[in-house]
């Protein structure tokens, strides 16, 4: 009788358990917070009339451990090696609004990080 009980409630618990496993999401948690890298409206530099489009969002990024073949080549060694790529424009235009010149991006798509080449 007790053999019966426990089985029972092992049964009920692992069902519970699959239940909830199951509902869990399936889509990438990686970027979840961060938007797709797309153009957005810019509302600090645009005025009536001069829309100022900017690219923001999220792209590709990682970082592992460093192999140590690369790191004996390494002129100064890191444990941490990293890729990544960045949402910027891929095409744009210059405008003046209010004496100042600004870049207004028409399309954006992710590529390699402009400030990680200095």
């Amino acid at each position: 009788m007790f053999a019966r009980k426990s089985s029972g409630l092992s049964l009920l618990i692992l069902s519970v358990f699959l239940h909830i496993a199951d509902s869990y999401p399936n889509s990438d948690m990686t970027n979840m917070g961060c938007e797709e890298c797309s153009l957005k409206f810019n509302k600090r530099f645009s005025h009536d009339g001069y829309p100022v489009y900017q690219c923001m969002g999220c792209c590709f990024s990682r970082a592992y451990p460093t192999p140590l073949m690369s790191k004996k080549t390494m002129l100064n060694p890191k444990n941490i090696t990293s890729e990544a790529t960045c949402c910027v424009a891929k095409e744009s235009h210059r405008m003046t609004v209010d004496g100042h010149l600004l870049t207004n991006h028409t399309e954006c798509h992710c590529n390699t990080c402009y400030h990680h080449k200095q």
